[in-house]
């Protein structure tokens, strides 16, 4: 129960974060001198994003109650993404949680180690390249209790934005929907899972 309710606190921070960083995120945009973006930077921009994102989905994160076990470590984690932009270290229930950020084209990824070894990881600001909105509220309201997030990513593709955690043995994700749905600016959609199984959901201004 310890290790339970030190996750929780752990993972409300993360969550927490990445909401902030997806909406921070939504106007950013770099221009030219003539204030137009070409082509090529668009195109440049897209790759860095995707092989950020593919980074974070080479990320493991361990059981914290099994001290981290099956996490990758924090050494394998900066040879993946270089060293981080920024670090902090906190005590939760009694047990150090190091938190490491990396930001890139307006994209972050936030991953948190106990005992060497990753127990949660977040990316947020990132949007996929989508046209089709497939996931308006109709769609939204349809998506049952007990669904799964397979099932959800063959209906509306992969998140934008993802936490991810494991404790005893249940594995916890939250999936940010921003771009291939249909509602106003700003409009999101989050799915919560425990061990593949959707437990809840909300949605902000989607039609």
């Amino acid at each position: 129960m310890k290790f339970k309710k030190a996750l929780s606190v752990v993972g409300v921070g993360v969550l927490a974060a990445s909401m902030v960083g997806c909406s921070s995120n939504s106007s950013e945009s770099k221009t030219n001198s003539t204030g137009v973006k070409t082509t090529q930077q668009k195109k440049k921009k897209t790759e860095q994003k995707t092989a950020f994102r593919e980074k974070y989905d080479k990320i493991k994160v361990g059981d914290v109650a099994q001290q981290g076990n099956g996490g990758t470590s924090i050494d394998e984690v900066t040879a993946l993404l270089g060293q981080p932009n920024s670090t902090s270290t906190a005590k939760v229930s009694g047990f150090k949680v190091k938190s490491y950020n990396w930001t890139k084209s307006g994209t972050d990824i936030l991953v948190q180690f106990a005992h060497k070894k990753a127990i949660t990881k977040t990316i947020s600001g990132f949007k996929w390249n989508r046209t089709s909105k497939k996931l308006d509220l109709k769609a939204f309201n349809k998506v049952k209790d007990d669904s799964t997030y397979d099932a959800l990513v063959k209906s509306f593709g992969e998140p934008d934005g993802l936490n991810e955690s494991v404790t005893m043995g249940q594995t916890n994700v939250t999936a940010i929907y921003m771009t291939g749905i249909k509602g106003k600016d700003g409009a999101t959609a989050t799915f919560v899972f425990d061990n593949n199984k959707l437990t809840s959901k909300a949605q902000t201004d989607l039609k």
